[in-house]
């Protein structure tokens, strides 16, 4: 089971920074996670939100925005007084600086409008390509991408309750979209009810199988027992370390 340091290394670092992720790769992580928006003039930037108001100085809605406006803002004095000046990075910065033996687990925050701008980072940096997994709970933006780039690892993310209907025949329902849409697989939150119920059916389908948030040592025992393929945690040494014996 590969290890993917949610937003970096969050738990010690502020989320989505290069100080989470350059302290994630000192951990020997198998990936890091990462969430992108679009500005205005169609850059690719690393942020949660739609807006910058939670973690930063300013508050602007990203797509609105300029880049030129975003990288003006503070988004790591919030965390703690160490971190004061850290600015929202572009993709770009995080695949050029950031080792390209890790895997870059980029989860798309956007709908379909992303896509040709996403396309064109893709032709640019080539040498990152087979080390990128697209996640979305938007499964209109991951169907799409994987129709116009099926080279491109790609996994719809799923929360029962959230972004898809608890009902009888949800689990069924959820692999015919994966199916349909011919991707890689599926990025599921760490509910242990429905990650057991699902578990035989995607090894059996041969999918790559994504968990998400797990800091807590016994689950994450569970995930690596039910064949989980990565797990995403904010505390990747702490998860390793029980794992696997990592000092």
């Amino acid at each position: 089971m590969k290890i993917i340091a949610h937003r970096g290394a969050s738990f010690y670092s502020p989320e989505n920074t290069m100080s989470a992720f350059k302290l994630a790769e000192t951990f020997n992580v198998d990936g890091i996670e990462m969430d992108i928006h679009m500005t205005r003039d169609k850059k690719l930037v690393v942020i949660h939100d739609k807006t910058t108001g939670r973690t930063g100085t300013d508050n602007f809605e990203v797509k609105t925005s300029t880049f030129s406006k975003l990288k003006k803002i503070d988004v790591g004095s919030w965390f703690g007084d160490s971190f004061n000046g850290e600015k929202i990075p572009l993709l770009l910065d995080v695949v050029e600086n950031i080792s390209e033996k890790l895997e870059f687990y980029i989860e798309i925050k956007t709908g379909t409008e992303i896509i040709d701008t996403f396309c064109e980072f893709l032709d640019k940096n080539k040498a990152v390509k087979n080390n990128i997994t697209v996640i979305s709970f938007n499964y209109d933006t991951v169907s799409e991408l994987k129709k116009v780039r099926p080279d491109i690892k790609a996994l719809w993310i799923v929360q029962y309750g959230y972004n898809v209907q608890v009902e009888k025949n949800m689990y069924k329902k959820v692999f015919k979209k994966i199916e349909n849409a011919s991707l890689n697989g599926i990025s599921t939150h760490s509910e242990l009810e429905h990650c057991i119920k699902m578990a035989k059916t995607i090894k059996e389908s041969n999918l790559i199988w994504n968990v998400w948030t797990v800091d807590n040592p016994f689950l994450a025992k569970k995930m690596l027992s039910l064949g989980v393929s990565s797990l995403t945690t904010n505390r990747p040494d702490w998860i390793m370390q029980h794992l696997f014996n990592v000092d």
